[in-house]
């Protein structure tokens, strides 16, 4: 496919979503295509849906990766407070925030509860929300791999809140999820 045949299809799809949710909307239809698109684990099936067509005809190129067996600044932290649906971390020092896994970024943007706020969702099917961060390094709807930095600490305080499987995880699973970072079985 060309680059206007695959906007054209692109649009034609979002012309369709938008008019059968809004049949939905005045009940003209019912379907479960309004529930698809705002839940966001069917995002992550769409983004897979979508980027099979954009990969077709690509060659596969394999990249050589030399892990150098560093934790990542993220999983140090000094303290870990219980924080509404997750934990507040300090740490001593400024420290780039980076994806634990390939994701999507969800969510950028500022929140009452925990200020300048970025929500990744994992292909492993993790939801992670970073708060209280000092400088936004991606933008939403935009796809980050392993160790890429998606924003940056200033503040030495750190919201993080992990959601699997729909349910929040309380302060100890916190705890475990960064040990899992770490690579220790704390």
């Amino acid at each position: 496919m060309r680059w206007r045949e695959k906007w054209v299809a692109a649009l034609l799809v979002t012309i369709v979503l938008f008019g059968v949710a809004k049949l939905e909307e005045h009940q003209v239809m019912k379907t479960q295509i309004t529930h698809l698109v705002r839940s966001g684990e069917e995002l992550t099936v769409l983004k897979k849906w979508v980027m099979s067509f954009v990969d077709q005809g690509r060659p596969e190129t394999a990249v050589p990766v030399i892990a150098d067996g560093t934790t990542p600044a993220m999983a140090e932290f000094s303290t870990l407070q219980p924080f509404r649906e997750g934990v507040v971390l300090s740490y001593d020092a400024t420290i780039p925030v980076t994806a634990k896994g390939d994701g999507l970024v969800i969510y950028t943007g500022h929140t009452r509860q925990t200020g300048k706020t970025v929500t990744v969702q994992y292909d492993d099917g993790d939801t992670v929300t970073y708060g209280f961060i000092g400088k936004f390094l991606t933008l939403p709807y935009t796809t980050v791999g392993a160790g890429e930095a998606i924003a940056e600490l200033e503040t030495g305080a750190m919201f993080l809140g992990v959601q699997r499987d729909g349910d929040a995880m309380d302060a100890e699973g916190v705890k475990n999820w960064l040990a899992s970072l770490r690579g220790t079985g704390e």
